[in-house]
Parts: structure tokens; sequence; C-alpha cells
């Protein structure tokens, strides 16, 4: 089986990572990155945290889709990929070994990944207490769309009824965070039975397509998940273009 390393050396798109930006003392930038390869993120995210290792910012926030993607956590285990190489290159689906937290996930395009590159020392050093406004961060966002979810004792993430609609994969380096979490909103969930995601037998994917029987707009997901971090961690949240 072929896996993929996760590397921070890539071709990216040029984003101007400014540490003197108006507000960037005092507030989270958001930068809407659209439909982009997992290795291209990553390349960004290890450059947004050394801008706020070495300038001491709150942090940033980077919203995208992903091309077809599974991700490994950092325990490494395949056990929980239920199909082989030829089976994954069929479906164009690339297979990445990540340095995150957790057990297998995909992305693909309709899921909305929000990488969290934010300075716990301005925050809060308390890990515990991010991971469950970030899990707050998901419940407020689907409340706004009328669905009302849950967390699951001892099953980090969010979900609807049984089923589970949203993901949270971290690494901390120097109290500093990177990945984040992902929202199923418009993704075709079939492709899910390559894998048993999270190692969560017991709990399908579902997503808010499947829960209100219609697609919403990326963006407007984009946006609400904005205003419910600004809300839920009580900070301002600007959106950017650069950082």
């Amino acid at each position: 089986m072929k896996i993929l390393k996760q590397k921070s050396a890539c071709r990216d798109r040029k984003i101007l990572i400014n540490s003197n930006s108006p507000g960037s003392q005092d507030s989270i930038t958001a930068i809407d990155l659209g439909l982009i390869p997992y290795s291209e993120a990553y390349n960004l995210q290890t450059r947004v945290f050394e801008s706020i290792r070495l300038n001491g910012m709150p942090g940033a926030i980077l919203l995208l889709e992903h091309h077809p993607v599974i991700t490994i956590g950092n325990n490494k285990n395949i056990g929980n990929l239920l199909v082989t190489e030829e089976t994954l290159t069929s479906q164009g689906i690339e297979l990445v070994q990540s340095n995150r937290g957790g057990d297998i996930t995909l992305h693909t395009p309709g899921q909305v990944i929000c990488y969290m590159i934010l300075n716990l020392n301005v925050i809060g050093k308390d890990l515990s207490i991010f991971v469950y406004k970030l899990e707050q961060v998901i419940i407020e966002t689907l409340k706004n769309f009328g669905i009302n979810s849950s967390r699951i004792k001892k099953h980090r993430g969010v979900f609807y009824n049984n089923s589970k609609i949203a993901s949270i994969g971290l690494k901390v380096k120097k109290w500093i965070t990177l990945h984040g979490f992902s929202l199923n909103v418009n993704n075709d969930l079939k492709y899910f039975n390559n894998i048993i995601p999270c190692g969560l037998k017991d709990y399908p994917q579902t997503s808010i397509r499947e829960i209100l029987e219609k697609p919403l707009p990326i963006t407007t997901v984009k946006e609400q998940i904005v205003e419910s971090f600004s809300n839920v961690f009580n900070i301002p949240v600007k959106k950017s273009g650069s950082f």
C-alpha cells in the first residue's frame, strides 16, 4: 500500500503573510482558500504557524475544501482502511500519512475543512477546553441551519442522532495548534465506504444535505463557522485574503 508522506514543501498559491496587517495582534484572521490539494493546505499551515510563533499573534483559520484524500492519523493505523490501493486510485482518492491526532478520515469536495492555526498562549493553554469549544463552534453553526447536534461521551467530534457529521483532529506544537475539523455539508458520503471513519463502526457519516434533504451554499456555511467561532471564543475574526 503506497501512503504518501505529509510534506511541507510543495507548490502553493501566493498568500501574503503579513504580521503588520490591521488587527493582527488582537483578532483571528479567516482566509477562504477554496478547493485545494491536501499537501498545499499543509504547506500553508506550516507557513502561518511560523509567522504566529515568531510574532505572537492569536492565529488564523483556513477555510477550504479538499480534492479526494484519505488521511491517516499519527497512530499510523491502516486497519480501518477497507479497500486496496487500486480501488482508491480508480476513485481518484489520494492516501496520505498526516501528523494530526486521531484515526483515519476522508475529505472530498462539499466538505468544509477548517484548519485552526491558533496560539493557545493567547487564547488559553487548556487543550480540553479548546477542543470542547471547537465542538461548540460546530454545534452552534449547525443550530443556525435548524440542525440540533451534540457530543457523544468519549468520542471527539459532533454527532446528529447516532451519525457523525463533524470530525476533529489536531496537533499542538509550542502551544500553537495545527489541523482542525471537517464538517460534512454537501459531500458525497459514499466515499466513506472505503474506510471506518475515525475507527467508529457504529456511527455512520451524515451531512447537512442529507439531514435537510437539500444542499447549502458552501460560502454560507463558512461564514456561519466564522461567526460561531467569534462568539464561542469571544474574539474578533477578520476575513482576509492574506495573513
